[in-house]
């Protein structure tokens, strides 16, 4: 039996998910050194997502936020499931840091958060910050 864990690209994929896994790869490279970083700004049906960046690096668990432990700890309960084949998922999730939503209802309403994550079917489009 395959061990898989929730950091680690496995058999399914999320196209969108790895889109913006390797997007973020490529926009750390090209802004390294940049002093002023640009934003991933996310589109979804209500609201603007701006992040700092979409985290892809190896999770360091002493120093994750609480919601990041979860959902680490859940994707890799899940992903066994999916090995297991008792779980279909076609819709991955990404994690968000320094986050700030901007809903298109009530714009001047900014919520921010220190993680966030976002389930790709809710994704629209992507841009990047001015």
């Amino acid at each position: 039996m395959h061990t898989f864990t929730g950091h680690k690209l496995n058999h399914l994929h999320d196209m969108k998910k790895l889109d913006l896994v390797v997007l973020q790869a490529e926009l750390d490279e090209l802004q390294k050194n940049n002093e002023k970083k640009r934003k991933i700004k996310i589109a979804t049906p209500n609201s603007f997502i701006i992040a700092d960046r979409i985290d892809t690096d190896a999770p360091d668990e002493q120093r994750l936020p609480l919601l990041d432990k979860a959902l680490l700890k859940s994707e890799d309960t899940t992903l066994k499931m999916l090995a297991e084949g008792n779980v279909v998922n076609v819709h991955a999730m990404i994690v968000l840091n320094d986050v700030k939503i901007i809903p298109f209802s009530n714009p001047d309403l900014n919520m921010e958060y220190e993680s966030f994550a976002l389930y790709t079917d809710h994704i629209m489009g992507i841009t990047l910050s001015d």
